[in-house]
């Protein structure tokens, strides 16, 4: 299923067990054709219009709205369990506002790991649920942006969307124009 937000079009994907994926499709790709994708089964179709609810009330700012229909939403991770140890505390960060980030060392430590910085930033980079699970909350240490895997355009404007300030050039001072 494609969703159009306000910094791109973006492919929500289901199986039974739950949410699959959320992808940042590039401006150039095409949608493919409705029969070129097979019909998603009722479970399928359940969950990801939970998923377009969720998103909606994201963009929205409706924060408690957002909270809890991403509560509602299984998901359906593959993964180490270093990876789903670490994409639960992101999924833990608090969405009431004002909402905060945490750095990636503050990350490793959580994760029982605080040697693996590194790691957790990898772990972060792979995160097929972007904004349900909120990676882009994720900054350096100093303060910085620092990377992310669907382009720091994305993670500086969802961090501005949240009203995040971080520490110089990256986080848009004004509101960007969709792309």
């Amino acid at each position: 299923m494609e969703y159009i937000s306000p910094i791109g079009a973006l492919r929500i994907e289901a199986s039974e067990r739950g949410l699959r994926a959320i992808r940042f499709l590039p401006q150039s790709k095409t949608l493919p054709d409705s029969e070129d994708v097979p019909e998603p089964s009722t479970i399928e179709r359940e969950c990801m219009a939970l998923c377009v609810s969720a998103l909606n009330s994201y963009f929205a700012k409706q924060w408690g709205a957002f909270n809890q229909l991403r509560s509602k939403i299984p998901l359906d991770l593959k993964g180490s369990d270093l990876q789903k140890k670490v994409w639960g505390i992101i999924y833990s960060l608090p969405n009431t506002y004002p909402i905060t980030s945490i750095s990636y060392s503050e990350l490793a430590r959580l994760a029982g790991k605080p040697n693996s910085v590194r790691a957790c930033a990898n772990i972060c980079g792979q995160n097929n649920i972007p904004i349900l699970i909120p990676c882009h909350r994720v900054i350096a240490a100093d303060g910085k942006l620092g990377g992310y895997s669907s382009g720091i355009f994305r993670k500086s404007w969802l961090l501005w969307h949240e009203g995040i300030t971080i520490k110089g050039p990256g986080l848009l001072q004004q509101p960007p124009q969709a792309r």
